[in-house]
Order: C-alpha cells, then structure tokens, then sequence
C-alpha cells in the first residue's frame, strides 16, 4: 500500500512541478498574458508647474509579474516536497522489505544491509 501511495504522491508533486514551471515559461516568455491581480490608478500630482500625471502601467506589470512568480514558485516547492515524502514511503517501505528478508533467511545482517 505505502508503495502505491509512494508513487502516486512522487507522480503528483512531479505534475505540480511541470505545471509551474510551464506556466513560468508561458508567461515569461509572452505567449500567456498574467492575470491582473494588482492594479494601480494613473498617479495624478500638483507641482508648482502644474499637475502632472504618471502612468502605472509598468508598476502595475512589474507586481503583477511578481506576485505571479511567487505564487509558481509556492507550487514548485509544494510539489517539491510532495515528491520528497513519496520517495521517504518508498525508501521507508524499500528498508522494511530488506529487513523482512534478513529475518526470513535468517542470513548476516550486515551483507544485506550493505546493499540497502
């Protein structure tokens, strides 16, 4: 059961890993556009010359490109660390097994475990 469990959890943080790093190189490579997730108003100032406005455009695609590098980058660990408890079960299970051998055979203990 714990091998079963163990590959499907090592597939599912392997999945959760291309998804972002696809999305990464969709977006970062202007084939998706980002999700607007922040979105800033022109500034409008008064000077002594009078009232000037700035465009947020470019700050508003700098947080949002950021925010969405975060949140890839959450989901590139996420499935990161799914992986690495997969591989823990089969590892875990891998040396129950050997164990299970060594008190079958009744064989030296150190032989086998060399080959763990």
């Amino acid at each position: 059961m714990n091998k079963i469990l163990g590959y499907l959890l090592i597939c599912a943080g392997l999945m959760l890993m291309l998804f972002s790093v696809m999305g990464m190189y969709k977006v970062f490579a202007d084939r998706q556009p980002v999700a607007p997730v922040v979105q800033m108003a022109d500034l409008r100032i008064n000077t002594q010359y009078g009232p000037m406005q700035i465009p947020m455009q470019g700050v508003n695609q700098i947080a949002n490109l950021g925010l969405f590098a975060v949140l890839m980058m959450f989901i590139l660990s996420a499935g990161a660390k799914l992986a690495g408890v997969g591989n823990g079960m089969l590892k875990a299970e891998r040396i129950h097994d050997a164990l299970l051998q060594i008190q079958a055979q009744n064989a030296p203990a150190e032989q086998t475990l060399k080959k763990l």
